[in-house]
């Protein structure tokens, strides 16, 4: 099991890591919006955590790009617009077909049998519904989980969390065609075929880059 799966009990992290962790959750989860300013009073009673660590898991989201500190010094949830989500997405354009070709020998059989079964499950793909995306996060777990290279798969998890945190993140009408998409994905997997892996993760993204570009009205322009 890679680090990044590694399941630590709570009890066995830090404050400031349980912290850091609560944090980035309610971020991810827009329970803490873009622009809205942390309270670090009522953080810290909410979490029950004291200054100290709070003050640290702030600083670590700082430093990662979440948060932004204002003038006055107050911190708010950072505001990610279509122009950065367009960069990240280039940035997983480049380098994510070729962390799945490098996963794609590693990942057990089982695990993508499974994982085709559940995409299968016409209570999954529900029109794009939470549990599909789940479902489609767990495709790209499993290449930045065995592509054998720590540095590759943590700039790959870093662009996908950015873009998870946008308010832009999910364009309407993708649903449907992203599920086919990660069943190609995991059926050239189980196939063991680099090159319709590398193919199918190209085309999954391009199609993300393309629904961005024109449901915010830019020209698509491809440049494969």
């Amino acid at each position: 099991m890679s680090e990044k799966t590694k399941i630590v009990p709570t009890a066995a992290l830090s404050a400031t890591e349980r912290t850091y962790r609560d944090v980035l959750n309610w971020i991810e989860n827009r329970e803490l919006a873009a622009g809205d300013v942390l309270d670090e009073r009522r953080l810290s009673e909410a979490l029950s955590v004291s200054r100290t660590p709070l003050r640290s898991a702030l600083s670590r989201l700082l430093g990662e790009g979440y948060l932004v500190r204002l003038a006055n010094g107050a911190m708010v949830v950072r505001e990610i617009g279509v122009g950065e989500v367009l960069e990240l997405l280039y940035i997983r354009r480049l380098l994510e077909p070729e962390a799945a070709m490098l996963a794609v020998e590693r990942i057990p059989q089982q695990r993508l049998h499974n994982l085709r079964e559940e995409l299968s499950n016409p209570h999954v793909m529900d029109q794009g519904g939470p549990e599909s995306w789940r479902k489609g996060d767990d495709v790209h777990d499993l290449i930045t989980e065995f592509c054998s290279n720590r540095s590759l798969a943590d700039v790959i998890d870093q662009a996908r969390k950015r873009i998870r945190v946008s308010n832009i993140e999910r364009v309407p009408g993708r649903g449907d065609h992203a599920d086919d998409e990660h069943l190609s994905i995991v059926q050239a997997m189980i196939d063991r075929n680099r090159e319709a892996v590398h193919t199918s993760v190209l085309k999954h993204l391009d199609n993300i880059r393309d629904g961005f570009l024109a449901a915010f009205g830019v020209g698509i322009q491809h440049d494969r």
